[in-house]
């Protein structure tokens, strides 16, 4: 019976769970990114200012600051835009 009970636990949490899926990418000195898939813009921990040049990426007039230049050429390349110092 303990077994039975103990089989029919873990079914149940199988069914009842949710799949947690990551996105891809990695964060600019701010902590932030762009989703590569949905284009979407969010900040994860901030991160402290690195020593290196830092470029936004300007995209219909919004500026998403923080990305090292190749990082910016990327998202350019992707999404449209520009970069900028």
């Amino acid at each position: 019976m303990k077994v039975l009970s103990i089989a029919l636990l873990l079914c149940a949490s199988f069914l009842i769970s949710k799949p947690v899926s990551s996105h891809g990418g990695g964060t600019n000195a701010n902590g932030c990114h762009t989703n590569s898939r949905t284009g979407d813009y969010h900040c994860h921990t901030p991160k402290t200012q690195g020593s290196y040049d830092s470029y936004c990426h300007v995209i219909n007039g919004e500026r998403r600051c923080g990305y090292a230049k190749s990082s910016c050429q990327s998202l350019v390349r992707q999404h449209g835009g520009h970069c900028s110092k």
